[in-house]
């Protein structure tokens, strides 16, 4: 549990058990108590903000790295981990060709891209915020989008290998 908190969090905690040892050693106890309850403060402050943490908005982010859907596919089925340590937990701003727009139960929007004679793709999970850009997306028109690449499925069994954007944003949108 302790190791999920931010580490300015646990630095607080820190202080706190180092502080409260201090009140039973040291005489001064007015001092350890302002302390203490400037430690509190402080611990309390970093908690909320990171309860009430929000993912940025890639629509107003720069990209990292620019590349085609094809190319980035490439990459990856080339080399994972090269390509993994260039473009995992990066900003990617990616263009190509609508392969498919799915919707799934709870009406969440990914967009497919890639090339339409290969498996393999670039899904990108669409953003909650902007899941409207994505409905009226049609198939086979060019889209350029920008998300967080958090991984990628490799081809194991002749099924395509999958590029995975998350949060997403449409850039453009050329018919």
């Amino acid at each position: 549990m302790i190791s999920l908190l931010p580490l300015s969090v646990k630095i607080s905690l820190a202080i706190f058990i180092l502080l409260i040892i201090l009140l039973f050693v040291i005489r001064k106890r007015k001092i350890i108590i302002v302390l203490i309850a400037l430690d509190i403060a402080f611990c309390t402050w970093q908690g909320l903000k990171e309860y009430n943490r929000t993912n940025k908005d890639f629509s107003n982010v720069k990209a990292d790295v620019k590349i085609t859907a094809v190319d980035l596919i490439k990459e990856f089925e080339v080399n994972d981990s090269i390509a993994n340590k260039k473009y995992l937990d990066k900003t990617i701003e990616t263009i190509g060709r609508l392969k498919e727009l799915a919707k799934d139960d709870t009406g969440y929007y990914t967009l497919v891209l890639g090339d339409t004679t290969s498996m393999s793709s670039v899904r990108c999970s669409m953003d909650s915020v902007h899941q409207q850009d994505a409905a009226s997306m049609p198939i086979g028109s060019s889209v350029t989008v920008r998300g967080a690449c958090t991984g990628f499925n490799k081809d194991e069994m002749g099924l395509g290998s999958d590029v995975i954007l998350n949060r997403c944003v449409i850039i453009k949108n050329k018919n």
